[in-house]
């Protein structure tokens, strides 16, 4: 008799201990905040839980984020569509295009009660932006009276942002054609009358930009 009370009390305490771990489970589940995630571009943070942008191939793309929560929790990026890379440190995630077209990652912290914060960003992914030519030109007449600056310093990429800039510049002064790295050139021209001169950039990804032209009438 006296054994079949002590395994019905031992039964009816192994009971009401998993019971108070259910109970207890629950009611940290019930206090239980969700975390928070936090995502910061050029030092300002970005509102809503979404960010769409462009990506250049190649050219890292980096965002800082914080995550807000009782315990230490990692943050996943699951891509749900393209191709491209996607590296997390502690601080800083970093996107790198691979492909052209449109690339999209969802941003992921889930602590251990299973709370959850999602961020979607989209990207579309480009190889590059043509540069634009643009110049103006001014009499210098100090060397001759036909001697003039061709001053195209105004030429841009489009791209710069993506780290793209203008590493060479072509000139053509008449009929007489050559490249330079100088934004601004002199040239003295062999005699009066019209002159057409014309202007193209190539960028650092190896793209020219289209032609612009001014025609100058010397006197």
């Amino acid at each position: 008799m006296k054994k079949v009370k002590y395994i019905t009390i031992t039964f009816a305490l192994i009971v009401l201990f998993f019971t108070s771990c259910d109970n207890r489970k629950d009611y940290f589940m019930e206090i239980n905040k969700a975390p928070t995630l936090s995502l910061v571009k050029n030092g300002v943070e970005l509102t809503g839980n979404t960010l769409n942008d462009s990506l250049k191939i190649g050219e890292p793309y980096p965002l800082y984020y914080f995550i807000s929560d009782e315990e230490k929790i990692p943050l996943l990026a699951i891509q749900d569509q393209g191709k491209d890379l996607v590296s997390i440190g502690s601080e800083l995630i970093t996107f790198t295009g691979v492909n052209e077209g449109q690339s999209r990652f969802s941003l992921v912290a889930k602590d251990s009660f299973g709370a959850s914060v999602e961020f979607s960003v989209s990207f579309t992914v480009f190889r590059n932006i043509a540069p634009i030519a643009s110049f103006t030109v001014k009499k210098i007449g100090v060397s001759s009276p036909y001697e003039y600056e061709v001053d195209a310093t105004a030429s841009y990429d489009k791209d710069a942002r993506f780290n793209g800039k203008i590493v060479e510049y072509e000139y053509t002064l008449q009929n007489y054609t050559f490249s330079s790295t100088l934004s601004k050139i002199r040239y003295i021209f062999g005699s009066a009358g019209q002159k057409l001169i014309k202007v193209r950039v190539k960028d650092n990804s190896g793209d020219w930009s289209d032609i612009v032209s001014q025609y100058v009438v010397l006197n």
